[in-house]
């Protein structure tokens, strides 16, 4: 009956109930790729920061070995011109030379200061200053006022003298006093004033000259 029943169906019905059979693949193994004369290019400015590290060195260096023989150049140049210069120089100007060249090791050698030291110690360590001269009435006598500083400007303490005041008037000698001293030791950079009296009879005004006693 199950035999009947599929021979009665259509043709277009016909159903193929066997799956097809799977496809074979072929599997090549894969080989490597044959490269020959490979070439490497570098793309971009890019470049490493220690190349240009290098590069800024090495210009260093380059500039630093120029100067001294540039340097070295112009010490020889200005060599040569004076050597020209001396052998066209005659013997008055090679000694104005010389002579100028020894002022000037003299002077960087400290000796001008040297002497202006020495000329200063060999004056008097102790001096007069603010020296003035007054005209005044004492009791119904005209009588003239001297002041004056003794300034020590030595560096050690100096012994005061009496001082002597000679009264000059024309060049000539009309009068002379002595005036004690108003303290017996003056130190270093220190100072002392002091003032006297003088009778005067009148007329031109007397010029004074102090000095210290022996």
């Amino acid at each position: 009956m199950e035999a009947s029943s599929f021979s009665r169906r259509t043709p277009g019905q016909t159903y193929d109930f066997l799956p097809p059979e799977p496809a074979r693949r072929q599997y090549r193994t894969a080989r490597p790729a044959d490269i020959s004369d490979a070439e490497f290019v570098t793309v971009g400015k890019a470049r490493p920061k220690e190349f240009s590290a290098r590069i800024h060195n090495d210009n260093r260096r380059r500039m630093g070995a120029a100067q001294p023989s540039l340097l070295s150049a112009t010490v020889a140049s200005a060599l040569r011109t004076a050597e020209s210069w001396l052998q066209r120089a005659s013997l008055q100007s090679f000694a104005i030379l010389v002579l100028a060249l020894a002022v000037l090791v003299f002077g960087l050698t400290g000796g001008f200061s040297g002497l202006s030291a020495e000329g200063a110690s060999s004056g008097a360590p102790l001096h007069f200053t603010h020296v003035t001269v007054t005209p005044r009435d004492a009791n119904g006598m005209r009588v003239l006022v001297i002041n004056g500083i003794i300034e020590n400007e030595s560096g050690t303490t100096q012994t005061v003298h009496p001082i002597r005041a000679d009264l000059v008037t024309d060049e000539r000698l009309t009068a002379s006093i002595v005036i004690d001293s108003p303290a017996d030791v003056i130190y270093a950079g220190q100072s002392r004033g002091f003032s006297a009296r003088v009778q005067h009879a009148g007329g031109k005004m007397p010029e004074v000259r102090l000095s210290f006693l022996p």
